[in-house]
Formats: C-alpha cells, structure tokens, sequence
C-alpha cells in the first residue's frame, strides 16, 4: 500500500511542478522585462505598471509589449485607461506615461519590415509610380511609370505646363523624384533615349539609375481623412524691432485628407502659397477637438483649377493634442471606425414597408 501512496505524492508533486512552471505558469521574466522597460526610458514604477498591463492581458512574451506593434495595440486601451483614472497620478504624471506609451507604439511601427525595405536601384519601381521630372530648360513636370524594362523604364511624357506635348525630350538629362509610399523620397539622374510622340499615349523611354538618393524618410504614420477644418492666415508686423502674429479673424473651410501628428494635406480653395502660416482648427472625434499652427511646406494641384493641396507641418501643437492625433492614427480606442460608422447614411424603411410591419 505504502508504494502506491509514495507513487501517488511523486505524481501529485510532478503535477505541481508542470502547472506551477510549466509554459502557461512559468515565472515572469522579470530581469528581461525590467531590463528593457530601462532601456526604453521608463522609471521603475512605469515598468511595474506595464507589467500589471501585461499580466493582466496575458501576454505569452510579456517583454513583447515593448516591440510588438500588435501587442502594444492590445495593451495600449487599458494602460491609457487605468492611467487616466489613477487618482495618485498629477495630471503631468499621466500626460508623460501616455506620451512614452505613443512614442513607444510609434517606435514600434517604424521598426516593422515595411519601413526598412529600401530599394537601390530604379528596376525595383513599379507601374503608376508617380514621378516629378524636373529639367534645367523645361522646368518640373509631373509623369507615371508605364512599364519597366530591362534596358530603360518606359514613362508618360512629362506633363503639367501649357505646351507640354511639343516639347522634345529626346537626348535631354532631367532628375527625377518620386515618393514611395511606407518608405521615403528617392531621386535619380537619368538621360531620355527615346520619345514616342505619334502615340495615342505619349511616351518617354529614359536609362536606369543605380545611384538612388534616399531623402526625406517618413517619420510619423499619416492616414487618409474626410475631416472638415478652419483655418485662419497668420501674419506678423514688426513693433519695435519685435515680430508679433497677427491672426485673421475672418476664417476658411478646407478638408483633411489626411492627417499624422506632424502634419496634413489640407485641401482648400484660397490662394495660399508656401511658406504661409495657417492657425488650424478641427475635430477629430466629437470630443476632441485640434488646435494648431502649421505652416505650408508645399502645394500641388488637383483636378479642379480652383482648388489645390496644401502640404502642412505643425510647427505648434500642444501635448495632449499630439497624443490625441497618435491615438486617431493608431486607431488604440476605435474613434477611426466610430467616425466611419456615423458617417454613413441610415437606412429608413418606406413608408410602404413601415405600414406592412
């Protein structure tokens, strides 16, 4: 009988030890985590907060929460939450934790695959990439990639200026720029080898370039919008050798298209030009309400004559806007998918269909 009771205590205590150690009862990594919540730039009582956030959502990797773009998005909604109603935390505490959790969560996504994928040479575009051909003698013109060959790239004859369709290319050095979405600006010399005029779609075959400057890295996340703003032009007079603003009070109806902490693309119908300054005012949930000042760093054209896109870096914005904008980008409390929902028509029944119910 005695053998069997023994048997019974290992199997018990191996039982234990499996429940207690094993993979989903291991001990926390607290040396790893620690570890990294130092290196990441969070206090001791920061990193005792998230591991509570990753413990309370489980996580398999609870270091995980300091990379993992999908983890973060899990963690983020209740961390901000439990924050927001700490009643021990000043409201300068709290601003500072959210503001390292976004900058986190924004490191995070700039560290994925995608945004360090660069390309090297010009065999690596692809059709309908936009480009900006620019020419000492003819100026800047906008084109597209048509076809990519093994020999030249084959392009849309550069378009943009009145004229544009008599100009001979050919033999002609230009620079060319283009901007690759999730990456940064590239531009490249190139030499037009070709003009295809007679065509119904004019074309240019130009040489391949292995020297690809990379220029303007994307630093923050846009995402495309449908958001009403006012805006008001900013002027300054100089008083006594000092330089003050002056904000018009008459204000203009322009719409984001899109939209990241740094900046937007505002499109709108007043004649501005670059280098404007502009006091920016909108909602982007129904609550939240922006108020910046940018100042245009470039305007293209649309379709329509009498509106263009202006280009706009926040050159003043508070904290707590910023984070509110890192929130909408991020989508961390769904506002993105609540804004789109309000936003379709509701579907009444007719009034034949009302009396048949």
């Amino acid at each position: 009988m005695k053998p069997i009771f023994y048997l019974l205590i290992v199997v018990i205590f191996i039982i234990f030890i499996v429940l207690r150690y094993g993979r989903k009862g291991r001990r926390f990594p607290w040396y790893e985590f620690y570890s990294r919540g130092k290196r990441e730039g969070f206090t001791f009582r920061e990193i005792r907060f998230l591991k509570k956030i990753a413990i309370q959502n489980k996580l398999e990797k609870p270091q995980s929460i300091f990379w993992s773009t999908k983890q973060l998005d899990r963690c983020l909604r209740p961390a901000i939450r439990r924050i927001e109603a700490d009643e021990n935390m000043s409201e300068a505490e709290k601003l500072a934790m959210i503001t390292k959790l976004l900058e986190l969560r924004k490191k995070a996504e700039f560290n994925l695959p995608k945004y360090k994928k660069r390309i090297r040479d010009t065999h690596a575009l692809m059709p309908r990439q936009k480009l900006v051909i620019r020419n000492k003698e003819y100026g800047t013109y906008l084109s597209w990639v048509i076809e990519i060959n093994r020999r030249y790239l084959v392009i849309s004859q550069p378009m943009g200026h009145p004229g544009w369709k008599s100009l001979n290319w050919k033999g002609h050095k230009i620079n060319v720029y283009f901007w690759r979405v999730d990456d940064a600006g590239y531009s490249f010399e190139s030499k037009v080898l070709e003009q295809i005029s007679h065509e119904e779609y004019p074309l240019l075959y130009i040489s391949h370039s292995t020297k690809l400057e990379r220029t303007q890295k994307r630093k923050s996340v846009r995402v495309e919008t449908n958001i009403r703003v006012k805006f008001y032009p900013v002027s300054y007079s100089n008083v006594d050798g000092v330089s003050k603003p002056y904000i018009s009070k008459r204000g203009h109806t322009g719409k984001i298209i899109d939209l990241s902490e740094s900046g937007c693309c505002m499109i709108a119908g007043r004649g501005m030009k670059k280098n404007d300054r502009l006091k920016l005012d909108f909602f982007i949930t129904e609550e939240k309400r922006i108020i910046a000042l940018g100042i245009i760093v470039g305007v293209s054209k649309t379709s329509d004559e009498r509106v263009k896109k202006y280009h706009i870096m926040f050159i003043r914005i508070s904290p707590i806007a910023r984070n509110n904008i890192l929130l909408y980008v991020y989508n961390i409390f769904g506002e993105r998918e609540d804004l789109e929902k309000k936003k379709r028509p509701t579907i009444r029944p007719s009034t034949t269909q009302a009396v048949k119910k």
